[in-house]
């Protein structure tokens, strides 16, 4: 399979015409009432409606532009042929640049990228003029976001960029040979990313709303896309290489399970025989000298846990007298395989966790761990 057929399969062929399925639009529920508030909420919610409806509209309009025209088409899977080959064959980067709010877009893309495993770095055009060109390299993709195609800090890094270096505008512009951004660079590659309608028509004021909307979409396309095809040549899968780089977050917690946390497993524990005759001060010594801080009673497997511990105020009260040791019995036993997003539901804050490991081991770890 081609790529351009394995990046596009999934799109409509009949994309022009209505699927059947949305004929239901044509009978919408009726509006629910307002509750109580301000005398001009109907205004409100009409113009927000309006504008929902309206950036629905162009993500259509660009999907029809993908789905239909042979140019735009082309040149998308130029460009994450391009992207695949510097960052994959040539151990380049992407390297994204805009003005105002292109620039923020442009710098989510970057973020978008990177979560994905592809080298990318946000370039801003002054400081570019001002010595931060040096970032770029031949072997290097160039991405320059900006709906007009004429930001004047644009063009102007353009005479210092390397002639090998392929440049990516994503714009409004249609032709490579109509917009300042590309003309006259063989290897330009134009992304169209038009708005059905000029925003100051729709809303009565060109402030960017429609055009960004269409601009991020088509980032997440090309970053997908890339990541996609990279990672298939590399025997790798997307969403692996994608959680690699979420460990923490809600992300990180549907993916890692108490098995990855910082459990320390038993042959970690120092060790002391019997309860009679120590101290807390003993503990301290021996818990500096420890893996992860944690002391355990030979004898009955009970634990000292580092946060007790170090909650004593008095380094002198024997140990058994403190009450820091926690019994086997009121340890909360789970698996390693437990995911820690579950496990959360299953533990209250000052527990301990016996965590029985897949290789046969058992850890110990603090419910504030996984909290």
């Amino acid at each position: 399979m081609s790529t351009s057929s394995r990046i596009f399969q999934a799109l409509p062929t009949n994309f022009t015409t209505a699927p059947k399925t949305t004929t239901c639009l044509a009978s919408p529920p009726s509006t629910p009432p307002l509750e109580t508030g301000p005398s001009n909420s109907e205004s409100i919610l009409d113009l927000a409606v309006h504008v929902l409806a309206t950036e629905a509209a162009s993500l259509s309009h660009l999907t029809r532009i993908y789905t239909t025209n042979p140019t735009a088409r082309t040149a998308f899977v130029h460009a994450v042929q391009c992207i695949t080959h510097s960052l994959s064959v040539n151990h380049g980067k992407v390297i994204f640049s805009g003005m105002g709010k292109s620039g923020k877009i442009a710098q989510k893309m970057v973020a978008t990228m990177n979560s994905l495993g592809l080298m990318s770095f946000f370039l801003h055009p002054t400081e570019a003029l001002h010595g931060d060109m040096g970032i770029i390299r031949a072997q290097d993709i160039l991405v320059l976001v900006t709906y007009s195609g004429t930001t004047t800090e644009l063009v102007k890094i353009l005479s210092h960029i390397p002639s090998q270096t392929v440049v990516i505008a994503m714009t409004a512009h249609n032709c490579r040979n109509s917009c300042p951004l590309t003309m006259g660079r063989e290897n330009a590659i134009i992304l169209p990313t038009p708005v059905h309608e000029k925003e100051e028509v729709t809303f009565g004021v060109p402030a960017p709303t429609t055009s960004t909307t269409v601009t991020v979409a088509l980032g997440d396309a090309l970053a997908l896309a890339v990541a996609d095809t990279m990672h298939t040549i590399e025997g790798r899968k997307t969403q692996d290489v994608f959680h690699g780089f979420h460990p923490g977050g809600a992300i990180g917690d549907r993916k890692r399970t108490l098995e990855d946390c910082t459990a320390v497993r038993v042959g970690d524990i120092a060790m002391l025989k019997g309860k009679e005759g120590w101290k807390v001060a003993d503990c301290l010594v021996l818990a500096f000298r420890a893996k992860g801080g944690w002391v355990g009673i030979a004898d009955d497997g009970s634990v000292v846990p580092p946060r007790r511990l170090r909650a004593v105020d008095n380094p002198d009260m024997a140990l058994e007298k403190a009450g820091i040791l926690v019994k086997k019995s009121e340890m909360v036993v789970l698996d390693g395989g437990v995911k820690i997003a579950d496990a959360r539901g299953l533990v209250r804050p000052g527990q301990v966790l016996e965590i029985h490991l897949s290789n046969g081991e058992v850890g110990f770890a603090e419910s504030e761990d996984i909290l």
